[in-house]
């Protein structure tokens, strides 16, 4: 299986959790074998469990923590978009009140996407890891995002002291990709942003060259 984000072959397989998983040592992503995905209307369901909403104090607080660094580079009269939003787009509603337009798009719950919209900013919290094809996804988000656009990403990241095996954030199944540092220094290099934010941890800000 090559690797979803920079195509190079597998070389490195091991198992953890009961799946099968690779490590490129290209651009240092960790991906779930395609044989132990879940089926879209699986995944689906699975999605539709979340019960996030603008109710919710603490998951208000879990947006806040990519939605306050990046304010800095937003501003009112911007257009944006809330990517992969899931059954709720509570962080459009959020960036909203701030003054700052954000519409929103899930494959799954919000499919219709304005055909040749651009976007001064497109915010992608929590869906990195689901992306089946990131290389694709990016592709499409690149097309999206107007020059000098801000990308904003929360995931968290796979680092050099993860201890993957009981890493509890591989044991959800809908979550197929992990990214390294490495990572987002590849998908920098390949897709001209530059790096203006990064938390080493979940939140990574960046800006299209």
């Amino acid at each position: 299986m090559n690797c979803p984000l920079c195509n190079m072959p597998d070389e490195n397989s091991f198992a953890a959790g009961g799946r099968t998983y690779h490590r490129c040592h290209q651009c240092g992503l960790v991906y779930m074998d395609a044989t132990n995905r879940l089926l879209p209307d699986e995944e689906k369901k699975r999605y539709s469990f979340h019960r996030n909403n603008i109710d919710d104090a603490g998951y208000v607080a879990f947006l806040n923590r990519i939605i306050e660094p990046s304010m800095q580079y937003l501003s009112k009269g911007m257009k944006g978009l809330d990517y992969g939003c899931g059954p709720n787009p509570v962080l459009a509603q959020l960036v909203g009140e701030k003054g700052v337009e954000c519409s929103y798009y899930d494959p799954f719950f919000f499919p219709e996407c304005q055909s040749g919209a651009k976007y001064d900013f497109i915010f992608a919290t929590e869906c990195f890891e689901h992306f089946f094809n990131p290389k694709q996804e990016l592709e499409k988000i690149c097309v999206m995002l107007n020059s000098d656009g801000i990308l904003g990403i929360m995931t968290e990241l796979v680092l050099e002291n993860t201890d993957f095996d009981s890493w509890y954030y591989k044991n959800d199944p809908t979550h197929v990709c992990f990214y390294s540092n490495e990572s987002i220094n590849y998908i920098c290099n390949t897709f001209n942003f530059k790096q203006l934010y990064n938390d080493n941890h979940r939140v990574i800000i960046l800006r299209k060259s």
